[in-house]
């Protein structure tokens, strides 16, 4: 997405980027379950997509350590999108996980969720990264309570899902109109919370 300044070319909210299919949803959970409740809070999230009949990779979670992420995505199927539950503590946590997403080979459309430990570096190295894998992105930068994040994403994808439909593909356009979405249904409900879009 860009926004260029005034007198030069005509401002363009999305890219070019397209990924064949309604969104195939990989969630990979690399939380280590750290204080005992992010384990369940993934399932909660997978299983939610499950209900809305929102197609996905696997019938649970991926679970594994932050250095593992790259080899259990790549070994994990067929996908076109994957949802990443971390909590990155600190910078270096965040480096090590920005470091295994540069070797998944993917195309795949990437979300990030970090719930109360969102670490902005990692949001700033997504959108400006060129690889193929996460070229359509969201990715929290500040942090949410639970259900905030567990709610934006379900609708993010939800969203994703009904209005890629129709072409079978997700585009630029698709994804920043499920962000706007599950944005404002945030405001709604008076949760506080931003995720960066890269579209």
């Amino acid at each position: 997405m860009t926004t260029e300044g005034f007198g030069r070319s005509a401002l363009k909210f999305w890219g070019d980027a397209t990924i064949d299919g309604r969104p195939r949803v990989l969630t990979v959970d690399i939380t280590e379950n750290r204080e005992g409740w992010e384990h369940d809070s993934a399932r909660r999230v997978h299983s939610s997509m499950l209900r809305r009949k929102i197609l996905v990779a696997l019938d649970e979670p991926l679970t594994g350590a932050p250095s593992e992420l790259a080899r259990m995505v790549n070994g994990a199927g067929e996908f076109n999108a994957m949802l990443l539950l971390c909590r990155p503590a600190d910078n270096a946590a965040a480096t090590q996980i920005w470091s295994q997403l540069q070797d998944i080979s993917s195309e795949a459309l990437l979300a990030i969720c970090t719930w109360d430990t969102a670490e902005p570096l990692l949001a700033a190295a997504v959108g400006e990264s060129n690889g193929p894998f996460g070229q359509l992105a969201v990715v929290q930068e500040s942090p949410m309570t639970v259900r905030g994040a567990g709610l934006f994403f379900m609708k993010f994808f939800a969203e994703l899902d009904m209005h890629s439909e129709s072409t079978e593909s997700m585009s630029g356009k698709m994804v920043w109109f499920g962000h706007s979405k599950s944005r404002e249904i945030l405001r709604r409900r008076n949760l506080e919370g931003r995720v960066s879009l890269k579209a």
